[in-house]
């Protein structure tokens, strides 16, 4: 189960790390599907190519079991084994780059979904409902990457009304409002950061409201090894992407740019697992078009804001070509506001949004190739 969280982060969880096996315990199509992945990625760890037979056997007998109990009267077909076993099938298919594939197990897990009685029929099992839903938004395809990255078609699963609750709002930030307590600069808000901030849209303003609390009390929690609640970081993980993709602006609007900027900062967050690296294809994209408007426009931006606009997307969705495509841009602010260290580009960046221990390590090496250009 931590692989489903940043290594930086500790995620405390209520369930017995032995929960997370009942379902392969007890159910033989989990058993299989589990065995299939683990035999997979056994291979690929050791270079090897092609699925072995041990694990294509496993992998057919998950299809098989699944397939009977789907034309069976007496096993209901929207079970919670089953829908674990098609959600591993949907995330299979997708590492794979099987992307149709995925998408028809994506929309099977969503009928599925349906007959349950929608996403917040599981909300006694969050470990569950954040699954299914972190699927939902790494699915790139045309269709679900757009749908859960905000470009293109609504989200499968954004129906629950519950998911557009600020999470922290509703639980009374207690958790959080602990760790912030310990934030000396929890009450330091720059001038211009706030000027700018109140004049974007109102319902993009507490999408950064609740993520800027998270932040503050991720980045206590990282510097004193502190523990994060799981359910409140897989509510959070909901309601922020949901909200962002819900919104929709003209491409050549500032709400639009912080919109995906803001979806760029959070996948980081909450969208890439342990040790992978997800690339969002058409986040990236669309990420990468808002940004070169910047170089034409009159919106007035404050300089270390484009700095952290220019970073994060370098740190979360951009890959090398786009990373160099923006350096000019980002050697240019550096520049202007005369940043010589590190050090201080870093405290810049830490006056917007910036978990520390997630952020510094590749933003460092991005913003230290820049200096010596912009001190020229």
């Amino acid at each position: 189960k931590h692989t489903m969280y940043p290594l930086e982060f500790r995620v405390a969880s209520k369930q017995s790390e032995l929960s997370w096996f009942e379902p392969i315990w007890n159910d033989s199509a989990c058993l299989h599907f589990t065995l299939s992945i683990a035999k997979r990625y056994l291979d690929f760890v050791r270079g090897k190519k092609e699925d072995s037979k041990a694990a294509l056997a496993h992998f057919g007998k998950t299809l098989s079991i699944l397939q009977q109990r789907l034309a069976s009267d007496n096993d209901p077909a929207t079970s919670d084994s089953i829908i674990l076993v098609v959600f591993g099938l949907t995330m299979a298919a997708n590492a794979l780059g099987e992307f149709g594939i995925s998408l028809q197990h994506l929309k099977g897990l969503h009928t599925m979904i349906t007959l349950r009685g929608g996403l917040s029929a599981f909300a006694g099992k969050r470990q569950l409902q954040a699954k299914i839903c972190r699927q939902v938004a790494s699915l790139p395809s045309s269709a679900d990457l757009g749908v859960a990255l905000g470009v293109g078609c609504k989200p499968l699963f954004s129906s629950d009304g519950f998911l557009w609750n600020s999470c922290v709002a509703s639980q009374g930030n207690t958790s959080i409002s602990r760790l912030n307590a310990l934030d000396p600069d929890h009450l330091i808000c720059d001038s211009a950061l706030g000027h700018f901030l109140e004049s974007l849209d109102t319902r993009l303003c507490l999408v950064w409201e609740g993520l800027s609390e998270f932040v503050r009390a991720a980045n206590i929690a990282t510097q004193c090894n502190f523990t994060i609640d799981g359910e409140l970081y897989q509510e959070v993980m909901l309601s922020i992407h949901y909200r962002l993709i819900d919104l929709h602006f003209d491409s050549c609007n500032v709400n639009e740019t912080i919109r995906l900027a803001l979806l760029a900062f959070s996948s980081t967050l909450f969208l890439q697992w342990r040790g992978i690296k997800t690339r969002y294809e058409h986040l990236a994209q669309s990420l990468k078009s808002a940004l070169s408007l910047l170089r034409h426009t009159t919106w007035a931006i404050p300089i270390h804001f484009s700095l952290w606009l220019y970073t994060i997307g370098a740190v979360s969705v951009f890959n090398e070509d786009e990373q160099a495509w923006f350096q000019p841009d980002l050697t240019e602010v550096l520049r202007a506001m005369r940043l010589k260290h590190w050090d201080e580009v870093r405290s810049s960046l830490k006056s917007i949004l910036w978990v520390s221990a997630l952020h510094d390590a590749p933003a460092k090496q991005i913003v230290e190739a820049a200096l010596p250009v912009s001190q020229r």
